[in-house]
């Protein structure tokens, strides 16, 4: 029986250009580190380490943590002169990047009906953000942080997808078994959380995929699976 629907928020709740959201990201937070590390070699090892975390997971570190021994251990800057910098970018620029996301109204209707119906409800985005960064892109889609119980992010989850951690962290901190979720996604490598038991609801649909998940469709269709009680 399913207790609890997990949305990633990319192509479910919003959509956007990945590559151009990478190029401003990076474009407005590189320069803020401009007097330690020139905006070239910071991007170049962000990425490399951001990468490193999310192949190389320490299950006794947060992300954030993993990311910061790796990156200040590269770079030969502390985690005291870094954290400050990356906060204070999170707080005053990175609300700019709105604009380059379209948000899914209907995402916010799914969302909206599972709560309604008394499903548990968590964001579970690849956890390479703070909190507070995951907070204002889900408003950016027109809901609020509120109306999810677990937000995975940076700072709370110890490893990323496709990692079967992941989904196991996300199961703990909903207090549910593995069983009881279901995960609404675009990306087939998700589909790794089955060996869990979890059930997934992959949007689209091509034969590639149709025998590999449990539910396939458009938002609509899982807004109706969710009104009948058929889940």
């Amino acid at each position: 029986m399913i207790q609890a629907i997990i949305f990633d928020i990319e192509g479910i709740l919003s959509s956007l250009d990945t590559v151009k959201f990478v190029q401003n990201y990076l474009g407005i937070l590189a320069p803020r580190f401009a007097h330690i590390l020139s905006p070239d070699k910071f991007s170049k090892q962000f990425l490399k380490s951001m990468e490193n975390v999310q192949k190389e997971p320490k299950p006794e570190q947060t992300v954030m943590q993993a990311f910061f021994e790796d990156f200040s251990k590269a770079t030969g800057q502390s985690v005291q002169t870094l954290k400050p910098i990356f906060e204070e970018f999170y707080t005053s620029d990175f609300p700019a990047l709105h604009c380059l996301v379209k948000p899914n109204p209907q995402g916010v209707k799914v969302v909206e009906n599972a709560i309604q119906q008394g499903f548990l409800t968590a964001i579970v985005s690849d956890p390479l953000m703070p909190l507070i960064a995951i907070q204002e892109q889900i408003r950016w889609t027109g809901l609020t942080p509120e109306q999810f119980k677990v937000i995975a992010t940076l700072d709370n989850f110890h490893y990323c997808k496709p990692h079967l951690g992941f989904f196991k962290e996300t199961a703990e901190k909903l207090g549910v078994r593995s069983q009881s979720c279901l995960l609404v996604s675009t990306h087939i490598s998700d589909l790794v959380c089955q060996e869990l038991g979890m059930k997934v609801f992959l949007l689209g649909s091509s034969i590639e995929t149709e025998d590999r998940t449990d539910y396939v469709g458009q938002l609509d269709d899982l807004s109706r699976l969710i009104s009948q009680g058929s889940l």
